[in-house]
């Protein structure tokens, strides 16, 4: 395993290129940066984009939900984005190996 991160900062959207074909990610947190407003709490809407499919991870908030916990794994490319207008949103987790040992990516 290794780790693997990625900010998306206020207004982009980030591209996941998995060029490694033997390994996938496996998304295991979203948490809000600092804020630019500092009583900012404004809900936070987080989208996972794979191909054409638009999902919603979750809803964050600085007061009440600044962080989600997921469980995660995708293979292919994809992208990361947030409705935030004042805030980077922080994505973690980590890469595995596609193998028959691990059924995660299979």
């Amino acid at each position: 395993m290794e780790f693997w991160g990625a900010e998306v900062k206020v207004g982009e959207i980030v591209k996941v290129d998995n060029k490694e074909s033997d390994v996938c990610i496996h998304l295991s947190q979203v948490a809000l940066g600092e804020s630019k407003k500092d009583k900012s709490s404004e809900p936070v809407v987080v989208y996972l984009k794979v191909g054409e499919q638009k999902f919603v991870v979750g809803t964050l908030n600085k007061e009440k939900f600044p962080q989600i916990a997921l469980d995660l794994v995708v293979e292919k490319e994809f992208e990361l984005s947030h409705t935030s207008k004042n805030a980077s949103v922080h994505f973690c987790g980590y890469k595995t190996p596609v193998a028959d040992e691990y059924p995660l990516c299979s």
